[in-house]
């Protein structure tokens, strides 16, 4: 039983979100094109998908709204995968490129940069270590983290008041942050309980995910400069872990309270809008942009997953950074194209608007 679980989470963890990101990577530049690429943009188009299939069933079903999101949501990323590995293997077929280049290989670095990528790694399995054997409880859990076993056990969605039982409202204010659901829905394919997932699983798979995208914009920040790519791991993993110097800062969230959608937030989805735009002034010379301006119309609607604070902070920031990518390229069309991936935000924004009033 332990096992098909682990096989489980394997499946809905990694191997579905690597194959959805499959889907934008096809349409980015050759040299982004690798599998750490694949799982990150994966992961914001998982939560992106959720969000969309996820807030028209809360929205229009009140009893066994959990299972109608499980059934649509399992079904979408099927066949979003299916075509993400279809589309690789029409490209590797073709023989003109590599339908994904592998990451720079151990022996292709030098001795000093083994030793900090070591170190890096030693450092993140320490935090991994404590996220898991000294697990921290915040009180916003008595309502983030119940809303997942209320989704489990009574199969509705923001219908219930986790602090009395009772039936009541549509929880407006949290009701389109459906990080908790998507938790919930990873457990029950896999039959774990949504406080073991948010609390013993999730630490597990945040934590390493939201290094490989430092490390994905480290690449860009040193490109020429790799061998100063561990030494900014490392300093990266420092300062998450002597960084709780309040209770409000990234680093306190990111390893206190790595469950919670303001961690995945601050930590992953705002940093991801850094990462789409050094894609794209990387590639000014030339190469296909196409892919990071679905990625950051994608990174807009995943931050709502987490926060609905965050797709204001993700639009702010796409706005404030594609008008300075348009002034350094001259070029109408990069406004044109800023506008239209702040869409789905906008989107988002107006239907929280409405339901809440």
């Amino acid at each position: 039983m332990i096992v098909l679980k682990i096989a489980s989470l394997v499946v809905w963890l990694l191997l579905v979100p690597f194959c959805l990101g499959l889907v934008p990577v096809y349409f980015m530049s050759e040299k982004d094109r690798t599998p750490g690429t694949a799982l990150v943009a994966g992961y914001l188009v998982t939560f992106a998908l959720f969000e969309l299939v996820g807030i028209p069933v809360e929205l229009t079903l009140v009893y066994h709204s959990f299972t109608a999101l499980s059934r649509w949501f399992g079904a979408a990323c099927l066949l979003l995968s299916a075509l993400g590995a279809g589309l690789t293997v029409r490209r590797s077929r073709k023989g003109q490129e590599a339908a994904l280049l592998l990451e720079n290989g151990w022996k292709s670095i030098g001795p000093e940069e083994k030793i900090g990528y070591l170190i890096f790694l030693a450092l993140l399995g320490f935090q991994m270590y404590m996220a898991f054997t000294r697990a921290s409880f915040d009180g916003d859990d008595a309502y983030y983290v119940v809303q997942g076993g209320i989704a489990q056990q009574m199969d509705s969605l923001y219908r219930i008041n986790p602090y009395t039982g009772r039936s009541a409202p549509l929880d407006v204010r949290h009701a389109m942050a459906l990080m908790p659901i998507w938790q919930a829905f990873v457990g029950r394919m896999s039959g774990i309980h949504a406080t073991v997932m948010a609390h013993s699983v999730i630490p597990l798979l945040f934590l390493p995910l939201t290094y490989l995208l430092y490390w994905q914009i480290g690449k860009k920040l040193l490109r020429n400069k790799p061998d100063m790519l561990p030494m900014f791991m490392i300093l990266l993993a420092l300062f998450q872990m002597f960084g709780n110097v309040s209770i409000y800062t990234n680093e306190t969230f990111f390893l206190t309270r790595t469950w919670q959608g303001k961690s995945l937030s601050g930590n992953f989805i705002l940093p991801a809008v850094y990462w789409l735009f050094l894609c794209m002034f990387d590639q000014e010379e030339g190469g296909k942009k196409a892919g990071c301006w679905v990625l950051l119309g994608v990174t807009a609607l995943a931050g709502g997953a987490g926060s609905s604070l965050a797709v204001l902070l993700v639009l702010s920031l796409t706005a404030g950074l594609g008008l300075l990518f348009a002034l350094r390229q001259r070029s109408l069309r990069v406004l044109l194209q800023t506008a239209l991936s702040c869409l789905p935000g906008a989107a988002y924004i107006l239907v929280y608007i409405i339901i809440g009033h």
